[in-house]
């Protein structure tokens, strides 16, 4: 946590070294509220149908919960993302309240992994198609098109590994000739968990999740152009569709607090590339972070008011 702390730090002096900070002040001073608040209605609404996708992907590991209160399970996850050390911290307490209330932590974990796992899958095409269209762009001389390939195949490598038995069980043997062969038994409950979605009756609910996904990091997307939009900036919206995963995807790295100074530092990299000004960069990253805030503060209300699992057949105290 030291470290993540230094490295938060570091980023941010980076950041506000490149940057005019008094132009910075009075960008965010002029940023037109209007469009502010409607990102934080559009948030919330993609917050509402996040929490149907989790809720479908119950379906295939037999887990019965009201929609009501998996939507409220998913703003307290997302209200505690902000205080975790990665922006994937509040999927853990996803995991803790579903296994609370269903009593059955494997199966309610697994759900919450498929629910990033088609996420990540939606944000990667979307990346990669749009990095066919947008203006090119390089990072130390590596085409963002190339990235997006790499990652994209990287992420269908690993998602083969998951699927296939055989696949599975070398490298199960592998893991038994380390350290980590102690984690073996739970690594395996994963695993049996995970292997429900491979059955041909559910593919039409992992597609329907799937297409939601995609609709959700359309929302993402539409927030940062409102963010822009409140700072009088135009951005080409191909160019967004690119950078705004990719940085959602940095920001999961857990190399500083809550992906705090990697999106900034990603701001001011990628949307300098296409001439916007540093200090509006910046500000777009910090509207937008604050934009999600404010969508996210329910889940703290719900928290605080939640009177924890229900009791009942199938479902621990």
């Amino acid at each position: 946590m030291v470290l993540k702390v230094a490295v938060t730090l570091a980023l941010y002096v980076a950041v506000f070294y490149k940057i005019d900070v008094r132009q910075f002040v009075e960008r965010l001073q002029s940023a037109d509220l209007g469009w502010l608040s409607l990102g934080v209605l559009v948030y919330a609404g993609g917050q509402w149908l996040s929490a149907w996708r989790w809720w479908v992907l119950l379906r295939p590991v037999r887990l019965e919960v009201p929609f009501l209160r998996m939507v409220a399970f998913y703003f307290i996850g997302m209200f505690f993302n902000f205080f975790l050390p990665t922006i994937v911290g509040g999927d853990a307490v996803k995991a803790v309240l579903l296994s609370r209330e269903t009593g059955a932590p494997a199966r309610a974990t697994m759900s919450v992994f498929m629910e990033r796992n088609v996420g990540l899958l939606a944000l990667l095409a979307i990346a990669t198609a749009a990095a066919m269209a947008a203006p090119r762009v390089a990072v130390k001389g590596v085409p963002l098109l190339h990235l997006t390939l790499v990652l994209f195949a990287a992420y269908l490598a690993a998602n083969a590994v998951l699927a296939s038995r055989r696949a599975y069980g070398l490298i199960d043997r592998l893991v038994a000739l380390t350290p980590l062969a102690r984690t073996r038994s739970r690594a395996v409950s994963l695993h049996d968990a995970l292997l429900p979605y491979r059955e041909r009756q559910w593919w039409g609910t992992t597609a329907a999740a799937t297409v939601q996904s995609v609709l959700f990091q359309g929302v993402v997307i539409l927030v940062v152009f409102l963010s822009a939009k409140a700072l009088d900036e135009r951005v080409p919206v191909s160019a967004l569709a690119v950078f705004v995963p990719l940085i959602s995807l940095a920001g999961m790295l857990p190399i500083s607090v809550n992906g705090l100074g990697i999106r900034e530092a990603l701001y001011l990299l990628l949307f300098g590339r296409i001439g916007v000004p540093a200090d509006a960069a910046v500000s777009m990253a910090l509207l937008y972070a604050a934009v999600t805030f404010a969508a996210s503060l329910p889940g703290g209300l719900v928290y605080a008011l939640q009177r924890g699992p229900r009791t009942g057949p199938g479902r621990s105290t």
